[in-house]
């Protein structure tokens, strides 16, 4: 590939190592078995597949690259794990971790600011054990207003919180061992606590809600659920806040984790267009195709550039929310466009469930909607840029600081 397309030769040495390494480790480890998967239609790899592959990972360094060492991780900084992250979902199976699950599984940051007590019993224990979470913040009523859509409750009873409410569109609640949810203890955004779940647990049950991408959701049911007092994240109304941590990360980590799926497309119709012919020419001589791969190029080179800068500036301790907003909003729509220009490319070909494109296509098409759909973006944008002018004065609302 020529080296205009070569987004990595601006990293320093250090991280141009550490991308090209995890990328080798997935072309060699990981490709494989996907290929063989998708030959048998499976929509994961095989269990067997992941824990073997999880050995490896973790021989290798890359376990849990953003939990700190000392408590078991890889211990990146943001920037450095946003260019891994990219790295590491440059295959077939990215979603919703990549790999399945073999570099590790999505811990939620927040627990990062537990008690001490909370992070020795949840933190390390579950790096050292792969164990997996869920998180449960959007409700029947929506989610992408949660100071006012949440509606769970958590009363304190004697020596005890009992739960009470619903949750929909968690990932993991089916396989989790622990879940956070986010439910109130008071009116308005200083009225929400995040706890902490230990599955299974007498009076929450769920069920799947099956979505277009390869791996259902699920709805939460919480009936008379008790949980011990130490069992609060954080303090008590602080739950909204901690969502502002983990969301910021969260869609840094999709950003990246859609221009590593998309990456990967783009380059599957590059070498397509150079042996496909058609009407006796190469699809490459086609001006027409040219555009789409042209097009799909830059678009990715800017949104990585845009996911860098503010991985950084998280990284230096600045307020990267609206940074994060933007990288996310503009990574997640440029590269399902990318992966739909592919599948153009391709023609029949893409279509087919033996290649990863279809796949790609359904997951990127649902990252456009988590952590925040792309118009509740936007539309906070444009009060950052427009100030009080943007707000529609005949409601009584107020701007948020965070979709979700």
């Amino acid at each position: 590939m020529h080296e205009i397309f070569d987004s990595y030769s601006s990293l320093p040495e250090d991280l141009r190592l550490i991308r090209s390494t995890i990328a080798d480790f997935v072309r060699q480890e990981i490709v494989p078995h996907e290929t063989q998967a998708l030959k048998q239609d499976l929509r994961e790899l095989p269990t067997d597949v992941v824990k073997n592959l999880q050995v490896k990972s973790r021989a290798a360094g890359f376990w849990y690259m953003d939990v700190p060492e000392s408590l078991g991780g890889g211990g990146l900084p943001t920037f450095p794990y946003v260019v891994a992250y990219e790295a590491a979902s440059h295959h077939a199976f990215c979603y919703p971790d990549p790999g399945c699950g073999v570099f590790g599984y999505d811990l939620p940051n927040v627990l990062l600011n537990a008690s001490q007590s909370q992070i020795d019993r949840y933190v390390k224990v579950s790096v050292q054990e792969a164990r997996q979470w869920f998180f449960g913040i959007s409700e029947p009523s929506g989610g992408s207003d949660p100071a006012r859509s949440i509606q769970t409750r958590a009363t304190r009873v004697g020596n005890k919180w009992v739960l009470n409410g619903r949750k929909m569109w968690t990932s993991r609640a089916d396989v989790a061992q622990h879940g956070i949810v986010f439910a109130r203890t008071g009116e308005g955004r200083t009225g929400i606590s995040a706890f902490i779940l230990d599955l299974p647990l007498k009076g929450l049950t769920h069920r799947p809600v099956q979505v277009i991408r390869d791996h259902a959701t699920t709805e939460l049911l919480l009936d008379e659920v008790e949980i011990p007092l130490d069992h609060l994240l954080g303090e008590e109304g602080g739950g909204f806040a901690l969502t502002q941590k983990w969301l910021t990360k969260s869609r840094l980590k999709v950003a990246a984790q859609s221009i590593g799926s998309a990456q990967a497309a783009i380059e599957i119709a590059a070498d397509y267009a150079t042996v496909r012919s058609t009407f006796g020419a190469l699809l490459a001589t086609r001006q027409s195709i040219q555009n789409l791969l042209v097009d799909s190029y830059m678009e990715l080179h800017a949104a990585r550039l845009m996911l860098w800068d503010a991985a950084m500036r998280d990284e230096r301790g600045e307020d990267a929310r609206q940074v994060a907003s933007m990288a996310k909003l503009y990574c997640t729509e440029r590269s399902f466009q990318a992966v739909d220009r592919a599948v153009q490319v391709l023609g029949g070909m893409g279509l087919s469930r033996e290649m990863p494109l279809e796949h790609w296509f359904r997951g990127l098409r649902v990252t456009r909607i988590i952590e925040g759909p792309s118009e509740v973006h936007r539309m906070l944008l444009a009060r950052a840029l427009l100030g009080e002018s943007s707000l529609d004065k005949r409601s009584d609302s107020k701007p948020n600081s965070s979709p979700k």
